[in-house]
C-alpha cells in the first residue's frame, strides 16, 4: 500500500499583507518586497521584513529595550526566549491590534496573556509610534467609515460584497475593517481548493481542511512533489487591490509549505 502523506501550504503573513495593500501606505508595503508589484519601482529584488519581528521592535521601544532587527531576527533564530515572547506577543496581538483599531484595555489585556505588561501611557504611545509611521491604517479606517455611512457596504478585491445591517458605532466599524483583509485571504485559498482539488484527486489525494489562509492535503507520497506544484501555483494568485487613498497596486501573497506524517509535526517543505 502507498504511504499517504499530509501536505500544507499557508499564505505567508497573509492578513497583514492584506491590510498593507487595503492601506494604500507605502512605508507599509515596502515591508512586505515582492508582495507588491510598486516595490519594484526602487529596486529588482525587494526585501522582505518578518512583520511580527517589526512589531515587537516596537513594542520594545515602547518598554525602552531597543534591539535592531538583525540582531532581534538572529536571537530569534537561535529560540532566544525574549525573542519568542515578543515575537509571539506581536503576531497574537501587536499587528492586528492597530490595524482592527482593538480598544487599548484589550490590548493591554492580551498582551499580559503573554506576560508583557503595558500601562496605559505606553499602550498610548505604541499605538501613536503605529499610526505615525504607518498613516495609512487611519486613512483606510476613514475610507471604511465613509463606505458604511454612504451605503453601508463593502466590496473586496476579488469582489465579494457585505452588507452591515448592524448600529453604525465602533464595534461594527471594527468588524468592518477587518472584513476586507480576512475575507480576501479566504477568497484567495477557496478560489485555490476549487482550482486545486481535480487535479489532486487525479493524483489520489484529497484536500482535508481549509484553515482560513492555509489547505491540508493527504497525498501519495510519491505524488507529493506534484501535488506541492498544483496547490501551490493554485494559491499563488495576483490581485488588483483599490485602495480607498493611494495608489493600486498588484498584491500577490507568498506561499509557504510543510509535508510529513502527522499535522502537529510537520516539516518545512524542501523540493524533492
Amino acid at each position: 500500500m502507498t504511504r499517504k502523506l499530509l501536505l500544507e501550504l499557508d499564505l505567508s503573513q497573509a492578513e497583514a499583507v492584506a491590510v498593507a495593500g487595503y492601506c494604500g501606505d507605502s512605508g507599509m508595503k515596502k515591508l512586505f518586497g515582492s508582495c507588491f508589484q510598486s516595490n519594484f519601482r526602487e529596486s529588482p529584488n525587494p526585501t522582505r521584513v518578518d512583520i511580527h519581528i517589526d512589531r515587537a521592535l516596537m513594542i520594545l521601544e515602547v518598554l525602552d529595550q531597543f534591539y535592531t532587527y538583525e540582531d532581534f531576527k538572529a536571537m530569534y533564530a537561535d529560540n532566544h526566549p525574549l525573542a519568542k515572547q515578543f515575537r509571539q506577543a506581536a503576531k497574537a496581538v501587536g499587528v492586528h491590534a492597530t490595524n482592527y483599531d482593538v480598544g487599548p484595555l484589550t490590548t493591554i489585556s492580551s498582551l499580559r496573556h503573554h506576560n508583557i505588561h503595558l500601562r496605559k501611557a505606553q499602550e498610548a504611545q505604541l499605538r501613536a509610534n503605529t499610526h505615525i509611521r504607518f498613516p495609512g491604517i487611519r486613512l483606510y479606517q476613514w475610507g471604511v467609515q465613509n463606505a458604511l455611512r454612504n451605503g453601508r457596504t463593502l466590496k473586496t478585491a476579488k469582489g465579494m460584497k457585505r452588507y452591515f445591517f448592524s448600529k453604525l458605532d465602533n464595534n461594527t466599524f471594527r468588524r468592518a475593517y477587518a472584513f476586507l483583509p480576512q475575507c480576501t485571504v479566504a477568497e484567495i485559498t477557496n478560489d485555490a481548493i476549487v482550482a486545486m482539488e481535480p487535479e489532486i484527486l487525479e493524483l489520489d489525494g484529497f484536500v482535508l481542511l481549509q484553515v482560513h489562509d492555509s489547505v491540508l492535503l493527504e497525498v501519495p507520497e510519491c505524488n507529493l512533489q506534484q501535488a506541492y506544484n498544483i496547490a501551490s501555483e493554485a494559491m499563488t494568485q495576483s490581485i488588483t487591490i483599490y485602495p480607498f487613498f493611494g495608489e493600486e497596486d498588484t498584491m500577490t501573497i507568498p506561499v509557504e509549505a510543510k509535508w510529513g506524517t502527522h499535522w502537529g509535526e510537520l516539516k518545512p517543505w524542501r523540493d524533492t
